[in-house]
Parts: structure tokens; sequence; C-alpha cells
């Protein structure tokens, strides 16, 4: 012990604990709970990511009251008055941050427990940053373009090195495409921030003003199944008239889906057998020339997007992601059942960079961009479903259950269903218990938004066994977004309860059992009534029926389902009926 010049030895100062005084005040709220070393990373730091825990970062004190934001990683806290979309933000230069689950008033979550859900953890740190998201998704698209033209032999009137995209940003002002540069109306000109669109309409030829049509009468209803604002089939064709990028991949998507159906449309073109810069030799892939042609607009809007994904104003417009949502949507139809060796899985999660760059989420004040988000997140789940994996989304909703319109409600099982697909993916890294749990959660969700929901979504109608021998009756719920709601609700209910794991017991077999076979019955009710008259409606069926052949054990049923799905598929031409072999050869392997 040292001493003083008095020999008197020095008393030595007292040292903070460990857990106290030397506890560090940054970092992550886990970390600092945890007393482990935090590299402060965001959204998600390299400790949280490694240990599968979710990263959380306190609000702070001196932030601005009344401040909102939508960043798609932060959490609004409402206050118990009951106001579910009053929230604290953060602003710059201080990093978005969200509360901990105890500081948030636990009135929000009285009827929505799945908004306590952790988020997912597979991609949250391994994205790219804001400013180079809309080029990681171009890369995903050029890599996948150019393969394709030696895969197909495409012999397209397109330089193969017009998808490389520049290295260095320039002078936007200046450099824009020369062949989207803003025309003058009168002495008005478009603001140097949009020029990539043209104030002039865009002219469309014969073919072109027929799949336009199609998009409009069709494909917009079919994205446009919850959105009662029905942005993508009034305000992106409105947009794609003075958007290169965007009108090409509205006229992809929409010839790709006419070639798909044999719309009685097509003898209204003049394709003269041959697509523009198509190959004879081209696969039985493009046999046709209207698959050809949707091919070539596909490639045109690539190359539109290598010229201007490095322009900031671009890159974070509604126009790119509306395009990107037509892309994905393209490629779903083009995807022939292949998913994660498929061009449409990789670019979904693209799209999910682009979300994430532009804070877009399921609760944006912009409708284009939440109804963007919508679909995108419907197109994810399918796909997560089938390759096992986690939808990729963090975040997560901030309004009450009771402060929810009946459309919000019909959107806001899609999300349940997302966490649903999540809990079966194939990350078993729980022990039953935690499963178990995990499990109840989710189920509970389920009830408190089933019991939630007004009469809107109630039966109207339902109807006696249609033919001799049919297992199903009809079931009407109208409107047919109410109907797809409910489809969507059974569907996420069968994969919660067919992947939670059961301790035993008759009488839980027995309350599970009843969930599922009125899951089945109502599912294929519902899916009978819309047989053959609603395509948007046929998109969601597919998905439940199949869901629904998961947990048939008698045979009479599975061959009636599996006839209910292929007419279905009928219907909707997608996915391919290998579908029925997959259901087919799972109900062989639980023999």
């Amino acid at each position: 012990m040292p001493v003083s010049s008095t020999g008197v030895p020095k008393a030595r100062k007292p040292r903070p604990s460990r857990a106290r005084g030397l506890r560090t005040t940054t970092g992550c709220l886990t970390c600092r709970r945890r007393r482990v070393k935090c590299d402060e990373q965001r959204p998600r730091c390299a400790t949280c990511a490694k240990s599968a825990r979710e990263c959380l970062y306190s609000l702070p004190t001196d932030s601005p009251a009344g401040a909102t934001s939508n960043a798609s990683d932060s959490v609004q806290s409402p206050t118990s008055s009951g106001q579910g979309d009053a929230s604290t933000s953060v602003t710059s230069p201080a990093p978005l941050r969200r509360p901990m689950a105890s500081d948030i008033d636990p009135q929000l979550f009285a009827n929505s427990p799945e908004l306590l859900f952790d988020s997912p953890s597979t991609v949250g740190h391994s994205l790219p940053s804001p400013n180079s998201a809309p080029l990681a998704y171009y890369d995903l698209l050029a890599e996948d373009a150019i393969n394709n033209i030696d895969r197909y032999n495409l012999n397209l009137d397109l330089d193969r090195t017009s998808f490389s995209r520049r290295q260095s940003p320039v002078e936007e002002e200046t450099t824009i495409d020369p062949q989207l540069h803003s025309q003058r109306r009168g002495e008005e000109i478009v603001p140097w921030y949009e020029q990539w669109n043209s104030t002039d309409t865009i002219p469309l030829t014969e073919d072109e003003l027929v799949i336009f049509q199609h998009y409009v009468g069709v494909i917009g209803p079919i994205l446009d199944l919850n959105d009662p604002s029905k942005q993508f089939t009034t305000t992106v064709p409105s947009m794609a008239v003075h958007n290169v990028g965007l009108l090409k991949s509205l006229l992809a998507v929409s010839a790709r889906h006419m070639a798909l159906i044999n719309a009685p449309q097509l003898h209204q073109l003049n394709l003269n057998g041959q697509a523009p810069g198509s190959n004879n030799n081209s696969s039985t892939h493009l046999a046709t020339p209207l698959i050809q042609l949707a091919t070539q607009y596909y490639y045109e809007t690539l190359h539109y997007l290598s010229k201007n994904l490095l322009y900031p104003s671009y890159s974070k417009s509604r126009e790119i992601i509306s395009t990107s949502i037509l892309i994905s949507t393209y490629e779903m139809w083009d995807a022939e059942g292949q998913y994660s060796n498929g061009a449409w899985e990789r670019h979904l999660r693209g799209i999910f960079w682009i979300q994430r760059s532009q804070n877009n989420n399921g609760e944006c004040k912009d409708p284009l961009r939440r109804a963007a988000w919508w679909q995108w997140i419907r197109q994810d789940i399918w796909v997560a479903f089938r390759e096992g994996r986690r939808v990729l989304t963090i975040w997560r909703p901030t309004k009450r259950l009771m402060d929810l319109s009946p459309d919000e409600l019909a959107l806001r099982v899609v999300y349940i269903c997302g966490r649903c697909v999540d809990f079966a993916a194939n990350e078993k890294k729980y022990d039953i218990n935690t499963r178990i749990e995990q499990g109840g959660k989710l189920l509970q969700a389920l009830d408190d938004w089933y019991r939630a929901l007004p009469p809107a979504f109630h039966p109207i109608h339902r109807g006696s066994l249609p033919e001799p021998g049919a297992l199903f009756s009809p079931i009407w719920i109208h409107p047919p977004s109410y109907a797809a709601a409910i489809q969507t609700f059974h569907f996420a209910r069968i994969i919660a309860l067919i992947n939670q794991p059961s301790l035993g017991g008759i009488d839980e077999f027995r309350v599970r059992q009843r969930f599922l076979d009125e899951s089945v019955e109502t599912v294929c009710g519902i899916a009978v009534m819309h047989q053959g008259k609603d395509l948007p409606s046929a998109m969601v069926n597919f998905q439940a029926v199949y869901a629904a052949g998961l947990c048939v054990q008698n045979p009479v049923k599975q061959t009636a389902i599996l006839k209910l799905l292929e007419r279905t598929l009928d219907i909707t031409k997608f996915p391919p009926k290998t579908l029925l072999n997959d259901l087919a050869n799972y109900w062989r392997a639980e023999l």
C-alpha cells in the first residue's frame, strides 16, 4: 500500500465494482445488460448477431417531442391514452434506436403478442448500407441477366457491357440518360432531380397498348388484392407512361402473364412470329414469341437501371420501388417452380435491401410505398415457406389491433403469417419447451386477430355440397380481400400447429385436431366458392389449399384436396403443377 510523507499509509481510492462503476454507458442495451463488449454496429452489433440475440438501443432523452419516423427497424412508443401512432423519433446525427420491450406501454400489446416477438436475425447483420443498397440490388439483377443471355442463347438487341454499372457517380444535373432528358412543356420543365422522368407521355404501339391494358385489367388487381387504394392499378400505370424503366417492367410482367395464361387478347397482337432480337435457336423456355417479347422488355428494364441507379434521387424514388416489385412479379411467373436456384428468390432479397434503404414498411404514410412493401412480403412469405427459411423483414408493426381499420386488419394477418413461417423455418436451435412456448404465442396472436375481426369478415353464405360425393361446402366471404385474409389466417394457423411440438395427451391432441379440421374445411370451402371466378383470390387460395393438404391423413380427403388444388392452379398458372407432386410425395413420406 502506498504511504504518505509522514509514513502513514494512504487509503486506497475505492475502485468501482465491475457491476456498477465500470459499466460502459455506450453500446446496445443487450450487451450492456449482459456486461459484454459491444462494437456498437447498427442495426445489429456483432455480439448480438453471433449469439442470435435481439440488438436494441435506448432512446435518447433529448429527442424532440412529436417527431415521427417510419424507419423499418424502429418501434414507436404510444402513450397510455391509446394513440398508437404517437412516437418519439431520433433525429440526425443520433442513430435510430428502439426502446426495450419493458419500456413500452404494455397496453399496446394487450391484444397483440406478435408485436413482442424478436425480429429475424438471419439478415440483419449482413445488410448493405442505404447508399449501396440500390447498387447491390442491381448487381444481382445484372449477374443473372448476363447468365441467362448465355443460358438461353439470346440474341437481344442490347450490348452485354451495358449491364455493367458505372464505377463512379457523375453529376446528376448534366449526365442523365439523354433519351430520358426532360422536355419543355411551355415554359415549365421538370426539376433536375426528376429528369429520369419524361414530362410528355411516352407513346405506346398497338401491341404495347394491348399488353398495357392486360396489366391494368388483370395484373394490377392481383397486386392490389389487399389494397383499397389500388396503387398498382391506378397510380403505377400513370407513373409508367412517364418513366421508361417502369414502363418496360410493366410490359414485361404483363406480356409474361399473357403468355402464361394463354390470354384471349393474344390474337390482337401482331408479333409476326418472332419478337425483336430473338434467336430461332433459343431454348424451349422461350418457345412463344410473346415470352420472347416479355424477355426483351425485362432486359430493357435492366438496361435502364444500369444507367440510372447511380443517381441518388432515382434510387430513393417511388419509380424504383415500383419497378422492383414488377420485376419480382415477372420473375415469379417465370420461375418455373424454382426458388433458391432462381432469380426470383435472389432478387426478393435485393428488394428487401431497397425497402430498407428507403425506410419503407407496412405502415408508411405513402400509400404506394406501403402497398409495395405488402406485395413484396406476400411474395417472400411463399418463397420462405417453400425454402424453409425465414422471411426477410425485421420490421415490426406499432399499431394495436383495436386501432386497426378492417382493411388494416386484413394486412396485419399477412405479417403474423410471416412470423408463423419464421417459426416453421429449418432453424431448430431451441429446445422443445421454448418451441412449444413460441408456437403458443403465435397461436395466441392469431386468436387475438380473429377475435378482433368485425362482422364484415364473417361468411355471407354457406352453401350445400356442390355435387354428390363432394366433401367441401362453398363459403362466400365478401369482399375478396377479407376472404383472402381468412385464407391467410388458416394457412398461418396450420403452419403453426403442425410445427409446434407436443408433450402428448389425448385432450391436447383432440383440440389440435379440431383446429386443423376447422381450418381445412374453411380453406377448401372458400376455394370452392371462388373457383374459376376470381384470379386475385386464387393466388392466395392455392397457398392455403396446399397447407390444408399438409395436415390431412384421410386418403379420400387427400384426393379431394389434390383435385381442388389442381383446379386452382389451372386458374393461377402459378406455381407449376409440380406442386401437386410435392404434396403427393409428402403424403407418401408419412406412411
